[in-house]
């Protein structure tokens, strides 16, 4: 019984003494054998530019690793879940709310969803409008991402461009799909009152 719980005790610790290639610090990397900062860094590199290893063998890729280094600590190495698609998606997400609530859409927003709102009581034809409003915003989004854009420095002005884009994009979206929705809605409950 002894033994038994020895072994336990024993595998348990193994399992936290592995190296988690997806997660694994500098320093964690160093305790490999054959790695040294250079391929550490190198690791770690790779690692973010690939989103994580997704096999032990992959890391035969990483410049300098070679697959007699990869034996040598296939024991030690494991593959945790990896933190940097969490990462990713969580900014994706983030980057979302930040167009929905960015001052410029939601003006644009307000003034199509007023439109929508007297389509539909005054019975009268606004979706002309809802599109141009749209439209509209696709080029204050350009305008604006202009406004920071600097033809001597254009790598660094690319962000700016985007972030104009973004509204651009938006505003077009919604002014588009309110209208077709309207069409729509407004195409299927005439054919009901036909009937």
């Amino acid at each position: 019984m002894l033994k038994f719980i020895f072994l336990i005790l024993l595998t348990v610790s193994s399992l936290f003494s592995l190296v988690d290639l997806n997660n694994a610090t500098t320093k964690e990397l160093l305790e490999l054998n054959g790695i040294g900062k250079a391929k550490a860094k190198k690791i770690i590199n790779y690692r973010n530019e690939n989103l994580c290893f997704k096999s032990i063998s992959e890391l035969a890729r990483v410049e300098g690793i070679s697959k007699q280094i990869i034996s040598e600590n296939s024991t030690e190495l494991t593959l945790g879940i990896c933190s940097i698609v969490k990462e990713k998606e969580a900014l994706s997400l983030s980057e979302f709310t930040d167009v929905l609530f960015d001052p410029i859409n939601i003006i644009f927003v307000i003034i199509i969803s007023i439109l929508a709102f007297l389509d539909v009581k005054t019975g009268k034809d606004f979706k002309g409008q809802i599109v141009s409003v749209g439209v509209l915003g696709t080029f204050v989004g350009i305008f604006i991402g202009l406004q920071g854009f600097n033809p001597a420095d254009i790598v660094n002005s690319v962000n700016e461009i985007l972030v104009g884009l973004k509204t651009a994009f938006f505003t077009s979206i919604v002014g588009m799909g309110v209208a077709t929705i309207l069409s729509i809605t407004q195409t299927l409950k005439g054919n009901t009152e036909n009937k």
